[in-house]
Formats: C-alpha cells, sequence, structure tokens
C-alpha cells in the first residue's frame, strides 16, 4: 500500500486532528470504531477523509455535551477566581511564593481543560485520569517543596473541589443542563478528583519525611 503524507496522518496527527489522546484514538482503532491502516512495519496511519467524517458525527453526536463543558469550565473559572480573591488568602496559599503560585496556576489551567475534556467524552476515558495521576503528582511536589502537610495539601484541593462542584449543581439555571446529564457531570468531575486526591496522599506517604 502506498501512503501518501497528504492523505494519512500518523496516530498522533490523527488523534491532534480529533482532538483527543492517542492512546483514545489507538483503542477506537483496535475496536474497529475508526478505519486504521497499518504499515508494514506496525505503524497505525489515518486517512484525513475518514477523520473529517468521524469529527463531523462526533460532533453531532456529543455537541451538547460539548457546550456543557465550556459552559461549565467559564463559569468554574470565575467561581474559582472570586473564592480566591474576595476573601482573605487561604492559610495553604499563603506558603507558596511567586514562583510556586506560577506553577499551581498552570496546573490548575490544565487540571480544568482536562475536566472539561472528560466531561466532553462520549465515554470515560482512562487516559485522561492517568494525566490527572500525573497532574497530581507534580501538585503534590509543589506543596511538599512549600512545607505544606499532607492535610494542608489535601484541602487545597478541597478548595477547588468544592468551587467546581458548586458551579456543576448551578448548571440547571445556567444551561438548562437537568437529570442524568447533571449527575453526568458530577459523577465525571468526582472521577478526576478522586484521582488527584488519592495520588496526592499516596505521594505523601511515599515522599515526605518522617516527623
Amino acid at each position: 500500500m502506498s501512503i501518501s503524507d497528504s492523505k494519512w496522518l500518523t496516530l498522533s496527527e490523527a488523534a491532534q486532528s480529533l482532538g483527543v489522546h492517542p492512546t483514545t484514538l489507538r483503542r477506537w482503532a483496535d475496536q474497529g470504531s475508526v478505519p486504521v491502516s497499518v504499515t508494514p512495519g506496525g505503524h497505525r496511519r489515518f486517512l484525513e477523509a475518514d477523520l473529517a467524517t468521524i469529527a463531523t458525527r462526533r460532533q453531532m453526536l456529543v455537541g451538547v455535551r460539548d457546550n456543557t463543558a465550556q459552559v461549565w469550565g467559564d463559569y468554574a473559572l470565575v467561581e474559582t477566581r472570586q473564592r480566591l480573591f474576595n476573601r482573605p488568602e487561604p492559610a495553604w496559599l499563603v506558603a507558596f511564593d511567586e514562583q510556586e503560585r506560577t506553577e499551581k496556576r498552570e496546573l490548575g489551567r490544565r487540571l480544568l481543560g482536562l475536566i472539561m475534556q472528560h466531561i466532553s467524552a462520549p465515554a470515560d476515558d482512562g487516559a485522561l485520569l492517568v494525566e490527572a495521576r500525573s497532574i497530581a503528582v507534580r501538585y503534590a511536589q509543589n506543596c511538599l517543596r512549600a512545607g505544606l502537610s499532607a492535610a494542608e495539601g489535601l484541602q487545597a484541593t478541597t478548595f477547588f473541589r468544592d468551587a467546581l462542584t458548586e458551579v456543576a449543581l448551578q448548571m440547571p439555571q445556567v444551561a438548562r443542563l437537568e437529570g442524568e446529564a447533571q449527575l453526568r457531570l458530577l459523577r465525571k468531575l468526582n472521577q478526576v478528583f478522586n484521582v488527584v486526591q488519592v495520588t496526592l496522599i499516596e505521594y505523601y506517604e511515599q515522599h515526605a519525611p518522617a516527623s
């Protein structure tokens, strides 16, 4: 089979064009949900025309959910900022210097984006939860460097979890989201934060200095 660069994409390129994790696309291909060709060297290749069709179909199927994720994300960002800046700084935040706060903001943006992607996915995506663990490890490292205890680190994650959950509970008013759709949003939010908080505690148990 002859593969033209103008028509065929690698796994990474195809995943990027669909806005999914490469692991997710690999699973879809292995399950037969996405057309794929395999080179003699064992590499997966995806036809651009097939991807365009799949992208259109996914947009039609999950368009409402994608909108839900965007609306929730916008409100979540506002709610978190209000909680941080309209009251005295939480004790766990005072411990961070400016460089550490910059890293915290970057991790927060990554986590928010990951949650939005998880909400939009038509099915649970284990690769996203693996990425959530990676973010949690960096977060735990940041907390340890700042001298926070495991309890204080957990307080910080709970602060954000509460803010984002409150927004999810308000979704029937802001986006007419009710019933099973709201339960789905809350379930996916809890999945991510469960991974984050368990990972944080596990990291502290393995790396925190003995008292």
